[in-house]
């Protein structure tokens, strides 16, 4: 096998499946029944909206995880925290720890969802005809579903879900990539207990990051096995910094003059023009030699 194939969230979205964002937003809601409160919640701990005016979290979900609004988390987590003037130190200490079981739970709940979202995709649709894909190949799969193996025969033993593969034991991996300091969001002014509020807020955030570098240490075998790649195709992947660790590492382990095919997808000229500079952009910043990239439209 010479050819591996990088398989993004474009990949399925180009087979009709709803596995955007978008799609688990609508899910969660209609689905979240009792859990409804801690959807909502969600949403008010991460209110940053995007140039379309749509929440970050709904858009780009792990770009968005590493952002909380401090503020808004510590507002939401102690609303129901009432002052006792006799149990001062016992109102300070809640203050302070109400966020992290807040948050917790939030989590919690959120991970469920999410994983239950994910085992129920329907990806009863047909195959396509795909540009430049060989099934002898090795797959990285990022997607959690199991398209490949459905829709196109692979053998699992062909390919890598790097993130977990839906239905199975193992945990699903979702998350960003920040490493959150609570002091850095304190106001001018706190209140004494808001140190520590705000610092069990970003320890519970933090716990959301991925370990992208156990997953690389972890799959050291098959970084290794690389080294006879003469050729890799990205097919509908964001190439968003949340997971360049990999591709730096795929990089590391293959020839210098191995061929490099990135899908890009557009409906305008303005549209085609950002897909170029993306790609370029990501192309530089992996420091690969341009006259072995080219891209492809699926």
């Amino acid at each position: 096998m010479d050819t591996l194939c990088i398989i993004g969230n474009g990949f399925d979205l180009h087979h009709g499946i709803a596995s955007s964002y978008e799609d688990f937003r609508q899910y969660a809601w209609k689905k979240c029944g009792l859990d409804g409160y801690w959807i909502g919640q969600l949403e008010a701990c991460y209110p940053t909206k995007n140039k379309d005016g749509k929440l970050e979290l709904w858009c780009d979900l792990e770009y968005a995880l590493g952002n909380i609004d401090f503020q808004n988390a510590f507002d939401e987590s102690t609303e129901d925290v009432e002052l006792e003037e006799d149990h001062e130190m016992r109102y300070q200490a809640q203050m302070e720890d109400a966020p992290e079981y807040y948050l917790e739970m939030m989590f919690e709940v959120f991970h469920r969802i999410f994983e239950e979202w994910v085992n129920q995709i329907d990806i009863n649709v047909s195959p396509v005809s795909l540009p430049n894909f060989d099934r002898n190949s090795l797959f990285l799969s990022f997607n959690y579903t199991d398209t490949l193996e459905k829709l196109y025969s692979i053998p699992q033993r062909q390919i890598n879900y790097i993130h977990g593969r839906r239905c199975c034991s193992n945990n699903l991996v979702v998350g960003h990539i920040n490493n959150l300091n609570g002091n850095d969001f304190l106001s001018a002014d706190p209140m004494i207990y808001e140190y520590a509020a705000y610092d069990n807020i970003a320890k519970v955030v933090n716990e959301q990051r991925k370990s992208i570098s156990d997953i690389i240490s972890n799959n050291a075998r098959y970084w290794n096995n690389l080294a006879g790649i003469r050729r890799i195709v990205v097919y509908g992947h964001s190439l968003s910094d949340i997971d360049f660790g990999y591709f730096v590492e795929i990089a590391k382990n293959v020839a210098s003059n191995t061929q490099w095919l990135f899908s890009v997808y557009y409906n305008n000229p303005q549209e085609r023009n950002r897909e170029v500079k993306r790609v370029k952009d990501f192309i530089n910043k992996l420091g690969l030699t341009c006259s072995n990239c080219q891209t492809f439209c699926m």
